[in-house]
């Protein structure tokens, strides 16, 4: 079996259930002290409190484990045990024991950090959760047919289910798995690049991105890596990465794929109407003051009949717009009129009437 830290959740359950058995256990004469020290030394070396130690499940209990592998008169069955050891050694010729593949199990948990800890430094919920995880995988691997019971087919096993959890849209479960199936084999970029997904769906973008870049790290040609990364920033909002990061080198790995085409003309869609919006942003506020200063929304004061005939419409333009103010923007035929330009216009159709004995019968409004 796999070594475990003295602080693991496990080895705390391990000491905790020896612990209540020698609570349990009637000293003989002059034993008393003896068994005082050692439970005195397995609470220090493994850091638990014997003064305050918690109550420990029934299915922990030493002495319920071992009476059931007893008879009617305390004697061992000794036809089962032998029975159990050849299957652990057809095990052990196949791959691992069941007990050593347990132990890697949750060594491989703890380096990713999967148990919690709460003031006492143990997560009862957790443990007991994975090694439900353990004995569900092992049951669904053996009636898969496979042979080997090892810590890779056991992984592959969890990935498995993590399959079904996507399909039936259970994304949170589908992570727990995959994340397990990684902890257990983190070299594999179809695990990593499954929990992206789950990720996706889930709406965690950043973490399925990062996914994608460790599933790629891992195989630089895994085309589907690169489209569920292209995905993901498509998701953010990010159509440029989706295309240049994402789409295009998973199209490039994978000329036929339709699929990824049709994302890559997606994401460009989407490029083409922020352009549009950010246009028309600009447009709108083309009139505006570089102090930021307010435009008049009114319509050019109108020529008298005939009159636009015989002026240069062009011209005209151009010398007011030399005219104006510092901070004004040119001004076209056309657009509406800032306050203070609006004004001097009015005084020069003003003098264009006087001129040619006309009035100017607008109101100003």
């Amino acid at each position: 079996m796999a070594n475990l830290k003295a602080d693991s959740p496990l080895c705390r359950r391990i000491v905790l259930s020896f612990l209540d058995f020698l609570n349990s256990v009637e000293p003989s004469s002059g034993s008393d002290e003896s068994l005082e020290v050692a439970k005195d030394c397995l609470s220090e070396a493994f850091k638990i409190d014997s003064s305050s130690t918690p109550s420990v499940p029934k299915s922990d209990s030493l002495v319920q484990i071992f009476t059931s592998q007893t008879g009617q008169n305390n004697e061992i069955k000794s036809d089962k045990i032998h029975e159990e050891s050849h299957v652990s050694s057809t095990n052990d010729a196949l791959g691992v024991s069941e007990d050593e593949l347990f132990g890697q199990f949750f060594g491989a948990l703890e380096k990713v950090h999967y148990f919690g800890t709460t003031s006492n430094g143990d997560d009862e919920h957790a443990l007991d959760r994975a090694t439900h995880l353990f004995h569900n995988a092992l049951m669904e691997m053996k009636k898969s047919g496979r042979e080997e019971v090892d810590l890779k087919n056991l992984a592959d096993t969890f990935k498995l289910q993590g399959n079904k959890a996507m399909q039936s849209k259970t994304y949170s479960n589908a992570i727990e798995l995959y994340t397990v199936a990684i902890a257990l084999c983190d070299d594999n970029a179809v695990y990593y690049c499954n929990r992206a997904a789950a990720y996706t769906q889930n709406n965690q973008h950043t973490e399925a991105i990062h996914d994608c870049h460790k599933a790629i790290e891992i195989d630089p040609n895994y085309s589907k890596a690169y489209s569920r990364l292209g995905f993901s920033y498509y998701a953010q909002g990010n159509y440029r990465d989706a295309i240049n990061k994402g789409f295009r080198k998973a199209l490039r790995l994978d000329p036929n794929n339709e699929s990824v085409r049709g994302n890559i003309q997606a994401a460009e869609q989407k490029l083409r109407e922020e352009y549009q919006r950010a246009e028309r942003r600009r447009s709108s506020t083309s009139w505006s003051y570089s102090d930021g200063g307010s435009r008049n929304h009114g319509p050019f004061p109108g020529f008298p009949p005939g009159m636009s005939e015989s002026i240069d419409m062009s011209s005209m333009f151009e010398d007011i717009s030399s005219e104006l103010p510092p901070g004004v923007t040119r001004i076209n035929p056309g657009d509406d009129l800032p306050e203070e330009v609006y004004g001097a216009l009015r005084s020069a159709l003003q003098m264009f009437n006087e001129r040619d004995g006309t009035q100017d019968n607008s109101n100003g409004n």
